[in-house]
């Protein structure tokens, strides 16, 4: 059985291409997960979850995002996570790519007081961390008690060894079935298996075997890891066992 550790259902739905209830005759998926980017992504994400269990939602804001936060931003979301209870605050984190520091500094206020919530109710993180995997480490080391995925993990192999040491898993899916993509694909093939989980980031990061004009969809999450265990010599029977029990490290509610 494979968990999808990351996808966007609620994109999916509003474009009117989700199923909510295949999910359920999928007997290769366990579970798909999938967090949020705002406020306004709270109530279709709860509703999906509740029309099928096989959901389960994380409720945070994505640092693109937060430029257009409600100035109450925080008490929704604290009062989002003590109503329902979510598996995880996500997706939170730092994308700096863009070299806006007015944003940058937004994002940092609001990471952090993400990290504050995920605390104080003993909840994983979904982190987004592009072109700032240093300056997410330094703030994650704050919060030593709170552990999660780095999503759509492109970074090092220094900063693999130290965001797990530090309690994280690491994200990965279709960029690495690309053969250009060389250090995305090393690091999936070479790392500790036991730092791994898998992803769909659904509808986005198609896998290889999909036109663009194709959706991509969790139930893609067993065809990637069948993959995965190609590329790594393995059995994907064996494979799927380990990677399930890497993604319960995180979230041990799932089983």
């Amino acid at each position: 059985m494979w968990i999808d550790t990351h996808c966007h259902l609620d994109f999916i739905y509003n474009k009117n291409q989700l199923d909510i209830k295949s999910f359920g005759k999928n007997e290769l998926i366990d579970y798909v997960i999938s967090p949020s980017a705002n406020h306004e992504s709270f109530a279709c994400l709860t509703q999906l979850s509740q029309l099928n269990l096989k959901f389960k939602p994380a409720f945070g804001f994505h640092p693109l995002y937060v430029k257009d936060l409600p100035v109450d931003a925080m008490q929704i979301l604290e009062n989002q996570i003590v109503a329902y209870n979510p598996i995880a605050i996500g997706e939170i984190g730092l994308d700096f790519y863009h070299n806006n520091k007015d944003l940058e500094a937004q994002q940092v206020f609001y990471f952090e007081e993400q990290l504050k919530l995920a605390e104080k109710y003993s909840l994983p993180v979904i982190l987004h961390v592009r072109s700032a995997i240093d300056r997410v480490i330094s703030m994650i080391k704050k919060f030593p008690t709170v552990k999660g995925i780095a999503h759509a993990f492109n970074g090092s192999e220094q900063q693999a060894h130290t965001l797990v040491k530090l309690g994280y898993k690491l994200g990965f899916g279709g960029a690495m079935t690309y053969e250009r993509a060389t250090k995305i694909r090393k690091l999936a093939i070479n790392l500790p298996l036991n730092y791994i989980v898998l992803e769909t980031d659904a509808p986005d990061m198609h896998p290889v075997w999909l036109d663009k004009n194709q959706l991509n969809h969790p139930n893609e999450i067993s065809r990637i890891g069948e993959f995965f265990a190609t590329i790594r010599g393995m059995p994907s029977q064996e494979l799927a066992k380990i990677i399930y029990n890497n993604t319960q490290e995180i979230f041990p509610q799932l089983n």
